[in-house]
């Protein structure tokens, strides 16, 4: 599988299905907190290509990866507090560990502004530009880092990736 072919397969599923859901369900829709709560479950896909994770490793040091993924390619966040409160917190408990509030004003200034609480806010449609932008990032080194490229092909060839089925082949 070539770079090319790889990237391709990431942009119809990874992008076009799991990552355009997001914005179907939230920032087009009503579902405004699934949008937070399916952009953590996006970072967490997203970690696992950059970690080049296989089927033996995925239940095994997530928070590292996504950490890792964090620092990286979505700097502007904590690492720590994003796992912690938003993947963890939220993503587990339906419940966010005291770091975080969520609105979907989409008006400038608002995110990563501070409550008079000392709650950091996220406002749904920066974090999905946030989210496209680091996609863009990973999918740009997949194309011309080599090690990235080895990591996402091991992820890929190991676990597969989620996407519409054709209901004639089934």
């Amino acid at each position: 599988m070539t770079k090319e072919e790889l990237v391709s397969i990431l942009d119809q599923n990874l992008f076009g299905w799991a990552y355009k859901d997001i914005e179907r369900a939230s920032v087009h829709g009503e579902a405004k907190l699934a949008g937070f709560v399916l952009g953590a479950c996006f970072i967490d896909a997203m970690a696992g290509f950059y970690a080049g994770i296989d089927k033996d490793e995925s239940k095994h040091r997530s928070g590292d990866r996504f950490k890792r993924f964090v620092t990286e390619y979505l700097p502007h966040y904590d690492a720590e507090k994003l796992w912690a409160d938003l993947r963890c917190g939220l993503v587990h408990s339906y419940a966010e560990g005291g770091t975080y509030v969520f609105t979907d004003a989409n008006k400038a200034g608002y995110h990563f502004n501070t409550t008079a609480t000392g709650h950091i806010i996220l406002n749904l449609e920066d974090f999905c530009a946030d989210l496209r932008e680091a996609y863009r990032r990973l999918r740009n080194d997949i194309l011309t880092k080599n090690d990235c490229y080895q990591k996402a092909k091991k992820r890929y060839e190991s676990m597969g990736l989620m996407g519409p089925v054709v209901v004639s082949k089934i």
